[in-house]
Order: C-alpha cells, then sequence, then structure tokens
C-alpha cells in the first residue's frame, strides 16, 4: 500500500470513528461525488452497518459497488434495499439497477473456457454495430450520443442512474420543454435530492443503437451535458468492457 492510499484511508478511519449512520452516508455520498469510488463504498459500507434496516443506505451502497464492477455485490445490496420497503423514488431507482447488474452479474459468473497453453497475444476486437467507444474521465466514463438524429452530446454512462437526465441548456436546444401542468418530481442521487422535470427525448442513438420516446430529466448537471441512465440502458443487455473502453447493448 502506498503512502498516499494508507494517509486515504487513515483519514477515512479517522473521520468515520464515532459517526453515526447519517454522517456516514453523506461523507460517502461526497466521496461519490468526488468520483472516489472505492472511499463511498467503505463510507456506505459502515453507513449500513450503523443502520442496516435503512433501505437508502443499501442503494447508496449498491450504486458504488456497482460503480466498482462488483456487480455480484450490488445486486444483493439492490435486493436488500428493496427488501426493507423503501420510498417509491428510491425503490423505482433500485428495481432499474437490479435490472443493469444481473445480466453482468451472469457473465461474471459464467467459468472460463479451459486452455491447453497460453493465446498468443492479439488485437482488440474491432467495434460492431452494437457497440461503442468510451471515453474515460476519472473514473467516469462518457459516450458521444446524438439527440433526436441531428443533435450531438457527451453524455455520462451511469448505471445507477433511474432515467437519463439532460441540462435546462440541452433542453432548450432540443426544443423540450416540461408539461407545465405536471409537477416538478424530486430525484435521489448518491451525491443528494434536487427537484427536475420530466420530458420525453423522442430520439437517443449511441453508435448504431437507437432508442425511441427516452424519459428523461431536467436538472442542472455541474460539468456535464447529460446522464445516459436506466430509461436508455435497461432496455438492452448492456455490458462496459474497462480493458477496451467500449460499451456493448444487446436488446434483450
Amino acid at each position: 500500500m502506498t503512502a498516499t492510499r494508507l494517509l486515504a484511508l487513515v483519514t477515512i478511519l479517522i473521520a468515520c470513528a464515532g459517526a453515526g449512520w447519517v454522517d456516514l452516508n453523506e461523507a460517502g455520498k461526497k466521496a461519490y461525488a468526488r468520483g472516489d469510488y472505492a472511499g463511498a463504498e467503505h463510507l456506505f459500507r459502515q453507513a449500513v452497518a450503523a443502520a442496516p434496516a435503512e433501505a437508502e443506505v443499501h442503494y447508496h451502497h449498491a450504486v458504488a459497488l456497482t460503480h466498482l464492477h462488483r456487480y455480484a455485490d450490488a445486486m444483493a445490496a439492490y435486493e436488500r434495499a428493496l427488501s426493507l420497503g423503501p420510498s417509491a423514488a428510491v425503490a423505482a431507482a433500485a428495481r432499474y439497477g437490479l435490472r443493469s447488474v444481473e445480466p453482468l452479474t451472469r457473465l461474471r459468473a459464467a467459468p472460463p473456457a479451459a486452455a491447453a497453453a497460453e493465446p498468443p497475444p492479439r488485437r482488440p476486437a474491432p467495434l460492431t454495430a452494437d457497440s461503442v467507444a468510451l471515453r474515460r474521465h476519472g473514473n467516469n466514463w462518457f459516450a458521444d450520443v446524438t439527440l433526436n438524429d441531428d443533435h450531438r452530446s457527451t453524455f455520462l454512462v451511469d448505471t445507477g442512474a433511474a432515467v437519463c437526465a439532460i441540462t435546462p441548456q440541452l433542453a432548450e436546444a432540443l426544443g423540450l420543454v416540461p408539461d407545465s401542468d405536471e409537477p416538478p418530481v424530486l430525484i435521489r442521487g448518491v451525491t443528494g435530492s434536487t427537484w427536475g422535470r420530466r420530458v420525453t427525448i423522442p430520439s437517443i442513438r449511441v453508435g448504431g443503437t437507437e432508442a425511441r420516446d427516452v424519459a428523461a430529466v431536467i436538472v442542472p448537471l455541474p460539468g456535464m451535458q447529460g446522464i445516459l441512465g436506466n430509461s436508455f440502458l435497461a432496455r438492452y443487455i448492456a455490458t462496459l468492457d474497462p480493458a477496451r473502453a467500449v460499451l456493448t447493448l444487446q436488446r434483450r
């Protein structure tokens, strides 16, 4: 363990000493917002231990585990959150998260084929019609998307987000206006809660894969244009290959 990692761990342990689950949950949300998913997972795990009957911390723990690609653990945490009778918003987000990690868990569980000898090195497989190249920024992955056939943007790929999200500026550019008769909705995320307005994006295309009439919310997204969440991703078997920096979307 490097001195930097050891110092970070000591800092977390000191911060956690004597902290209640609410403080641990808030500290985890701050770590998640910084892109420190390992630190967030540690803090949410402590919050779960302090308040095992709180559905929200199990959900937050599941989201952090998803970002760490610990899909089996994430699935168990989503299921635990759902078993505790969460609010409608947390329940919907947990169900979306569960659907997104289930196929990934099955892929991870498949036994590797036996090999008689070490295979020779080979070039990465080329992109297919159902895959798209990603760009990494810190611990986050971003994909180029095309909205309504002609507007190009860059979205954060977030398997823990219940729905897609776009900024007010992007909504205006797309000509999307929320129904004035429909009340705002409370959007609950790991980093906190905010109010958003529901809209439907007529078309989102990622690589060669297009989805029509995608539910989304309009919310401020500092430093981002949009989030590719489960109102798009859950329509497919979504597989993120970090080694190749590729997202593959196969129809269910």
